[in-house]
């Protein structure tokens, strides 16, 4: 396979922040009265924080404005990434062998904001794996499907969309690679996992699958 470059989503691709984030909705809903909807959740996974912010607003109807909900939405999730996610399985391996084994870019492309891209990166030392990080703030908060992450990714990192393989975990992730006109693998973990997968080039159930190391070109030993 011919490509120059690998995009990571972050959250439930790399690190586990997806299971955390039902308790934090949880605490988030608390402060407007209304009901857990898991739906939500699904809804708003790859899109921007002020996005999910404005899709709550209008499902509750609430009159609230979204900057007081985006303030709220912000604090109440903010120890996913300081304290709680962890590195998913195969994580650190796949990152190591591809800086020393690849000479392809990497860069992290996630409707997570960069502050918090930055704690991750700061928290496991990631820093020196990525030529790029690049966040829904760098797009006017567009998150996925929009395929804006994924061609501001490109652009950074120097190649075209056509030379991108994107390692996702969400279907709105997929749908934004295939706009994006790249190919995609899927990190898929039953647990949060939800929706149609059938357009990913590659479906793993680990960082750590052999299949995804010579999708990739990576040698597995």
């Amino acid at each position: 396979m011919s490509f120059k470059a690998i995009l990571f989503d972050l959250d439930g691709t790399l690190i586990d922040s997806a299971l955390h984030w039902e308790g934090a909705y949880k605490k988030f809903i608390e402060k407007f009265n209304v009901p857990f909807f898991q739906e939500h959740i699904n809804m708003v996974n790859g899109k921007s924080l002020a996005e999910a912010s404005q899709i709550f607003k209008d499902i509750n109807n609430l009159s609230n404005p979204v900057e007081e909900i985006l303030a709220h939405k912000i604090s109440t999730s903010a120890a996913i990434y300081g304290e709680h996610s962890l590195p998913l399985i195969g994580a650190e391996d796949l990152l190591k062998r591809i800086k020393n084994q690849n000479n392809k870019k990497t860069a992290i492309a996630s409707g997570s904001s960069l502050d918090r891209i930055k704690i991750i990166m700061e928290r496991f030392g990631w820093h020196n794996y990525f030529h790029a990080l690049v966040s829904a703030d760098h797009v006017d908060n567009a998150g996925k499907p929009d395929p804006a992450i994924f061609l501001y990714a490109a652009k950074e990192l120097g190649v075209l969309p056509n030379e991108c393989v994107v390692i996702e975990d969400a279907e709105n992730g997929l749908n934004a690679a295939k706009s994006a006109g790249m190919q995609c693998v899927i990190n898929f973990d039953e647990r949060w996992c939800h929706g149609d997968y059938s357009g990913a080039d590659l479906i793993v159930n680990s960082l750590a699958d052999k299949q995804l190391y010579d999708f990739l070109g990576i040698n597995y030993v």
